[in-house]
């Protein structure tokens, strides 16, 4: 990170959309950087005309609310690592270092994924140039999945990012 924050240190106007068990609201350095929808504040109302109400902070597709807090640390760390607040002092600095994020939770209290895909569209229909989805396992080849992301990367020009699963196995 050090060396390329040499050549490049992120761009407040670049987004990363973290579909993930949603964010401890309570860390500072991650809150400074999310991408707030200004255009819908916190008043019960779908001021933005975009099919949600209230999504000031980002989405729940669990609960169908604006409600992205988790004491889950999953997510926390995925934005922290992303898009933590840099060169303030404090004990966290993100790789994007000026990038925002959008946080997406996917997550039920049991930690299962629920609505992973339709994270991914709800990223890329709110602007998420990069989307990352650090889900992890191990899944046949879907051709809805494919779907997905095929619309995030051709219709909304959006990079998706995926993890490889956490075994040691190989993948194909």
């Amino acid at each position: 990170a050090y060396d390329a924050w040499n050549i490049c240190q992120g761009d407040t106007n670049v987004v990363i959309g973290i579909s993930d068990s949603g964010l401890d609201t309570t860390v500072v350095d991650i809150m400074s950087n999310i991408k707030y929808n200004y255009a819908d504040p916190i008043d019960g109302i779908d001021n933005d005309n975009d099919g949600f109400v209230d999504n000031y902070y980002g989405w729940n597709i669990v609960n169908n609310n604006g409600n992205i807090y988790r004491t889950v640390i999953h997510g926390t760390f995925v934005a922290g690592i992303s898009s933590a607040t840099t060169d303030n002092g404090s004990e966290l600095a993100g790789v994007g270092f000026r990038c925002k994020f959008l946080p997406v939770c996917n997550q039920n209290s049991t930690l299962g994924l629920v609505g992973g895909y339709e994270s991914i569209v709800y990223a890329a229909d709110h602007g998420c140039q990069i989307i990352n989805c650090s889900w992890g396992g191990i899944s046949p080849y879907d051709p809805y999945g494919q779907d997905i992301i095929n619309y995030a990367t051709f219709n909304r020009g959006a990079l998706v990012v995926a993890a490889a699963g956490n075994t040691n196995g190989q993948y194909t």
